[in-house]
């Protein structure tokens, strides 16, 4: 009998963690972003925290904010993030955390990384040093 129950539990238990799994609202399309001109030229690196939040089964985030971050990083990731577009199933209203990790690397290609809705890394190639 106690195991039966205990059996019982794992499997309840395994329904909620899958339930809540798939909840998640799912990121369908995002404008690429792009590295702030001005921040590669002078050498600006850092992350960008932002908030939002999705309505009732909507599909457009809103309230985006700035929590923290570089000013000249700032309103790419903010703008960037008004692109997004989910699907969302929750009916109620929710707010999510994300972060823009903003890199220059040397001797690479630019390249962006959407890890999850809830990290999106920029990674720009060094800008060319032109000599007189």
């Amino acid at each position: 009998m106690i195991t039966r129950v205990v059996g019982l539990l794992c499997f309840a238990f395994a329904i909620c963690i899958t339930t809540l799994a798939q909840t998640e609202p799912v990121l369908t399309s995002a404008g690429i972003p792009k590295y702030p001109a001005l921040a590669l030229s002078v050498r600006v690196e850092g992350v960008v925290k932002l908030t939002f939040t999705l309505g009732s089964r909507s599909s457009e985030p809103t309230k985006v904010e700035v929590l923290s971050g570089h000013q000249l990083l700032k309103d790419a990731a903010l703008e960037n993030v008004r692109t997004w577009r989910f699907e969302n199933s929750y009916a109620a209203e929710r707010t999510y955390e994300t972060t823009f990790e903003c890199r220059i690397s040397t001797g690479q290609k630019s390249a962006v990384c959407f890890e999850s809705f809830h990290t999106v890394k920029i990674r720009a190639g060094e800008v060319p040093v032109i000599e007189d």
